[in-house]
């Protein structure tokens, strides 16, 4: 019982970090934003250091948090339109191996991104 308690409690906590999400990459519409999520699902919103509407170009900050992976779960970024991932998703996902969440700012929808080779 105790293993559905805290999928539960996880899902929960995963929703409500969708929800900031989304408010977050909509406040930075129409340019890319995005950010990391930590293991207990809280929030870490970077800087982009070029407003751009095609790609998220973090600040500095973004890149020491992924050389601790112990505190991380996701990272997540937002695309104006399309929520498939672009080629450089593909690589940093590859390369950081690390998930991204991706949000579609115009059709409003989710998609999550991991290799497995």
């Amino acid at each position: 019982m105790e293993d559905f308690q805290a999928q539960d409690h996880s899902n929960i906590l995963l929703y409500n970090s969708f929800k900031n999400i989304k408010e977050y990459c909509k406040k930075n519409y129409p340019y890319e934003s995005g950010g990391l999520i930590k293991r207990d699902y809280s929030l870490i919103y970077v800087k982009s250091i070029i407003k751009d509407m095609l790609n998220f170009y973090p600040e500095p900050m973004f890149y020491n948090y992924l050389r601790k992976p112990d505190l991380l779960k996701y990272t997540f970024h937002s695309h104006l339109d399309c929520p498939l991932p672009s080629n450089n998703d593909i690589f940093f996902v590859k390369n950081y191996d690390i998930p991204i969440i991706i949000y579609s700012l115009n059709r409003n929808i989710f998609l999550s991104v991991n290799i497995i080779d």
